[in-house]
């Protein structure tokens, strides 16, 4: 930030000594001779407005129409002020009686409106260029911003067209092997119908009211991931899930509590009667209160990456935004989760 700081100091210092320099030159070609305690008095305070105009007078016109004739007026109100820093400063180098005549000279006030016209326009046209440069940049990066989304798009309709694609396969092939468990098992066809339906719901529910559902239909396919589990574990999982509250009253976006529930049933340790996965719904018609707590295994091969709950909580900020809490607790021996969803 310095650096850029003293960068612009040194172009600036740079642009007027080759201003000053040049214009100097051709007045000593021209009359053979430089004054230059008259060329600090025409100079000094021209540069000084120059700035006045770039950071005061100016700033800011080229965006707001409303205040453009407002500036122009207070400029040509304040051609005496400018002139009469010019007349300070002749007092100062030539004295005052010298100079008495000057503040209403013609020539002289012609000499005062001459730099002042010429140096405000100067300062109006930096000022647009400063403007036409930082506006701009404010182009470039909502160009860059615009296609960044665009891609970021692309990229969540390709996943979605692949999410679509492969479960409607798997749950078409599941309903296929449904129909051939029926000889063997009933447990395992039912087992195979419920992840059908978790499949269908994981997709359709998306489409469905906004992408919302019936908060009983939530419960429904919770139900089943919770049976599908049992199977996979010989009915050996100790889970207490209690649901209270009229729960067919609320929407929700879909597989929010699925979601949290399979993360515990995937790390949790579940075998344990004395330390059960608590699962404890509450509907109310204020709010709906979701507990989830399991014990924690002692060694996990696989990491959690923690994206299908960054994903839930994305979902909720479309749909709850501002409108939830959730809090997580991360003990040594439990993991703790409780989202609260104000209706």
């Amino acid at each position: 930030m310095q650096n850029k700081k003293y960068g612009s100091v040194v172009r600036h210092a740079t642009f007027w000594g080759i201003w000053i320099g040049t214009t100097l030159l051709v007045a000593y070609y021209m009359s053979g001779d430089v004054d230059l305690i008259s060329a600090t008095v025409n100079f000094l305070p021209s540069i000084g407005w120059f700035y006045f105009g770039c950071f005061l007078l100016w700033k800011g016109v080229f965006g707001n129409k409303k205040i453009r004739y407002i500036r122009l007026v207070f400029m040509l109100a304040l051609f005496p002020v400018f002139h009469i820093i010019r007349f300070s400063l002749i007092v100062i180098f030539y004295g005052y009686d010298e100079t008495i005549s000057f503040i209403f000279n013609r020539r002289d006030l012609g000499l005062s409106l001459t730099y002042y016209i010429q140096y405000n326009i100067f300062a109006l046209g930096y000022s647009y260029f400063v403007y036409s440069l930082e506006r701009q940049k404010r182009i470039q990066e909502l160009e860059l911003n615009n296609r960044k989304l665009e891609i970021q798009q692309l990229h969540t309709e390709f996943n979605f067209l692949k999410a679509q694609i492969n479960p409607h396969f798997l749950y078409n092939t599941l309903n296929t092997l449904f129909a051939h468990a029926q000889y063997y098992s009933e447990e395992l066809a039912n087992n195979i119908l419920k992840l059908s339906e978790i499949m269908r719901y994981s997709i359709e529910g998306l489409d469905k009211d906004n992408g919302m559902v019936n908060l009983k239909n939530e419960i429904h396919y919770l139900h089943n991931l919770i049976d599908i589990h049992q199977l996979r574990f010989s009915n050996e999982l100790q889970i207490d899930f209690t649901v209270t509250g009229p729960v067919g009253d609320h929407k929700i976006p879909p597989l929010v509590f699925i979601t949290f529930v399979e993360n515990a049933l995937k790390y949790g340790e579940l075998k344990n009667r004395n330390h059960p996965l608590i699962i404890r719904l509450d509907a109310s018609p204020e709010k709906i209160y979701f507990y989830c707590q399991n014990r924690k295994k002692k060694k996990v091969i696989e990491k959690s990456s923690g994206i299908g709950i960054q994903n839930v909580l994305r979902r909720l900020d479309v749909s709850f935004k501002g409108k939830y809490d959730v809090v997580t607790t991360n003990e040594e021996e439990f993991y703790t989760l409780e989202l609260t969803l104000y209706v």
